[in-house]
């Protein structure tokens, strides 16, 4: 995936750049020379604190820069590079003295909404590199090609935060059906297995963890259904239980705030249960909010039907 403002020494020829244009470019400041990076003022600055370690992004934060739906997870900036010679092991042999501690290497995470960064770079994370490791970088790119980033999201985040990122790109068109079938079939049969249920309708990261949970428990779970004289629906439970997932962290839109109250009061006029779960019960107090949807749950209202008799397409 190529980022605008920066390139590899090795694409210098075809963007047709002479060396004395190039040159001249540094001299003037116009361009910076991060080896083998250069880099102009268009550079994300996320990205250049990444690339400045001689790693480059993966799984989260190189989901984040495709333009994926990215769980709110800040523990690590999630890298990798190819493998590296270890050295001689009898180095440290017959040394008396404790060694000097290395500093822990460190970079700002990337994290977008919407193409808007959203983690300032007054804060840094330490690395998590990611294998299994390679031998040679796989492209001049700075960020890795989105089957790549899939892999390692697969090996190293929860199953529902793997699914997330996978049901994102299939929703955006990112990634073609038959391509995550391709990359699915490469991990470990136990990640085959739960990635089987990803979904390509999925509308949102939030979405994916509520469904996903439901799933778990062995409760059957119906995804944008249509109901008539209301529209489509996040997910629906049983019968009648209606579960709206909003994937918005900050609330700022007034008018989309009363068309969802609306909607709200329409289902339940048509004999529907409706919740409505915010960012925050889902990715801050989701302990919580997982006991009082089991409450529900127990009940089996869901498997009660509307007052009204309608027609549901899924």
């Amino acid at each position: 995936m190529r980022i605008r403002g920066i390139i590899h020494r090795t694409d210098l020829p075809g963007h047709d750049i002479s060396q004395k244009q190039l040159a001249e470019w540094l001299r003037s400041g116009a361009v910076q020379s991060m080896q083998p990076w250069y880099l102009t003022s268009e550079a994300p600055a996320d990205l250049v604190s990444i690339l400045r370690t001689g790693t480059r992004p993966t799984c989260l934060d190189a989901a984040a820069l495709h333009g994926l739906w990215v769980p709110p997870s800040l523990k690590s900036v999630h890298v990798f590079r190819p493998r590296q010679g270890r050295g001689r092991r009898s180095a440290g042999r017959g040394r008396t003295t404790a060694p000097e501690a290395v500093p822990v290497p460190k970079a700002t995470p990337v994290r977008r909404r919407k193409g808007k960064i959203v983690w300032g770079p007054e804060k840094t994370l330490p690395l998590s590199h990611h294998g299994p490791a390679l031998r040679t970088w796989p492209s001049a790119h700075p960020v890795p090609d989105l089957s790549l980033v899939l892999q390692h999201a697969a090996r190293c985040l929860p199953l529902s935060q793997a699914a997330t990122l996978f049901e994102s790109a299939l929703d955006r068109k990112e990634l073609a059906p038959r391509e995550a079938e391709r990359v699915i079939s490469a991990l470990p049969q136990r990640l085959r297995r739960g990635l089987a249920r990803i979904r390509s309708d999925a509308g949102s990261g939030t979405e994916t963890t509520v469904r996903w949970w439901f799933e778990s428990l062995g409760v059957a779970v119906s995804t944008q259904v249509s109901i008539a004289g209301v529209g489509r629906v996040d997910l629906l439970l049983g019968q009648s239980w209606v579960i709206e997932c909003d994937s918005r962290e900050f609330h700022d839109n007034p008018e989309q705030y009363a068309r969802d109250r609306a909607r709200d009061l329409a289902l339940q006029a048509l004999g529907y249960r409706v919740t409505r779960l915010t960012w925050k019960q889902v990715f801050v107090t989701w302990a919580s909010t997982q006991e009082r949807l089991l409450s529900i749950l127990r009940r089996a209202d869901h498997h009660r039907p509307p007052d009204f008799r309608l027609s549901l397409t899924a």
